[in-house]
């Protein structure tokens, strides 16, 4: 095909393109003495050119084939070549207890180790009276636990809501990761008692939004005790958002997932739809509904519980590793008949709003937790 062809042909097709920004996820879990809060941060930058031809647009797919995985906690020296080295921890780690001046920066335990229903690597350490999760292939600091028990509660530790309000914003710069420029919105604020002034420990989420629409995703939750200001607990998940445009309808996405849920669940009766945009992280579960029925619940399915907190996983075991991206997507509830026996009552659907893909689900409605912070009477953000 000569240039002034292709030229022609460019002139006349809408182009449409969408940066996407790729991640990597972990499963939380606790191990020996240290607490493992998970989240992750990792950003990559790529483009997506989609191009109409007779007015259909057509777009790179985002959902790839889940790959199947051992599911073991065992890094090999292969594995180890492409993560953060145990020095360069420890140096993450210091300088990240420096700049929130935490005080006590001495280092008692450090180990490397993954989930094991996923691939992702983290370093845990204890240093002081903080246990500490850094993801050991992007260094950034992901959670950090401090028993309360570490502190001395004040007897006048009553604050209101109005002055909790005021210290959370304040937290969220202090316990920002190093280089991290963007804005969050307080989403949730709320006390460990009905009372405001009769909480001692109180919790904020702060979310990253893109328009109106917060990423779940893309998070600072600080958890803190009154009066002296103690770090208490602190998550933090960054993983962005694509932001992709819309190009699927309403309409067209409640049609791609009725499809699908009448091959999923044949004998079940369809009486009711609900369909919203959102962001949502990609995951395998309408992918593991439809292909493996019986391991829809990992932890209960793939591992047998040989003591407390101990678990063996299973010769037959399905576990898969996908790339966790974020999208805006269309999440479809659909509510089947209750009379259906051994069928949820409910099913979510992931449909992507650019390329009308199905790229993951859940078995319960994707709109109770948003719709919860709005009409919470105890959430003062």
């Amino acid at each position: 095909m000569d240039n002034n062809t292709i030229n022609n042909i460019m002139k006349k097709s809408e182009t449409k393109i969408a940066v996407c920004k790729f991640s990597t996820d972990n499963n939380t879990y606790k191990r020996k003495n240290i607490s493992k809060i998970v989240a992750t941060f990792v950003l990559t930058l790529g483009i997506t050119v989609g191009i109409a031809y007779g007015g259909s647009l057509v777009y790179e797919k985002v959902w790839k084939e889940p790959q199947k995985i051992e599911g073991n906690a065992d890094i090999t020296n292969e594995e180890k070549s492409t993560l953060i080295s145990e020095d360069e921890a420890r140096k993450i780690c210091i300088n990240y207890l420096t700049k929130i001046g935490l005080g006590d920066y001495s280092i008692r335990e450090i180990e490397l180790s993954k989930g094991l229903f996923s691939n992702d690597a983290s370093w845990y350490i204890g240093a002081g009276l903080a246990n500490i999760r850094i993801d050991a292939k992007t260094g950034q600091v992901a959670s950090i636990n401090i028993p309360s028990t570490n502190y001395k509660i004040p007897h006048n530790y009553g604050i209101t809501k109005d002055e909790a309000k005021k210290v959370a914003h304040q937290l969220l710069e202090k316990y920002k990761p190093i280089n991290d420029t963007n804005e969050y919105t307080l989403m949730s604020l709320r006390g460990n008692s009905e009372q405001d002034t009769s909480s001692y420990i109180w919790y904020a989420d702060f979310y990253k939004k893109y328009g109106d629409l917060i990423n779940p995703s893309e998070k600072i939750s600080i958890a803190w005790i009154p009066t002296i200001n103690a770090l208490y607990g602190l998550e933090i998940s960054s993983i962005p958002c694509d932001n992709n445009t819309q190009n699927i309808s309403k309409e067209e996405a409640i049609k791609i997932v009725t499809d699908k849920d009448k091959q999923l669940f044949s004998s079940a009766q369809i009486v009711d739809t609900k369909a919203e945009i959102r962001i949502r992280q990609m995951n395998v579960n309408v992918y593991i509904q439809e292909n493996y029925p019986d391991y829809t619940n990992p932890a209960a399915n793939c591992a047998v519980k040989v003591k407390e907190n101990s678990y063996v996983l299973k010769d037959d075991k399905v576990i898969f590793d996908i790339d966790k991206k974020v999208r805006n997507v269309w999440c479809v509830v659909v509510y089947h008949d209750k009379s259906s026996t051994n069928l949820p009552y409910m099913y979510t659907y992931y449909v992507d709003i650019t390329t009308g893909e199905i790229i993951g689900g859940s078995s319960y409605s994707e709109f109770f937790n948003e719709d919860t912070l709005k009409t919470d009477p105890y959430n003062y953000a």
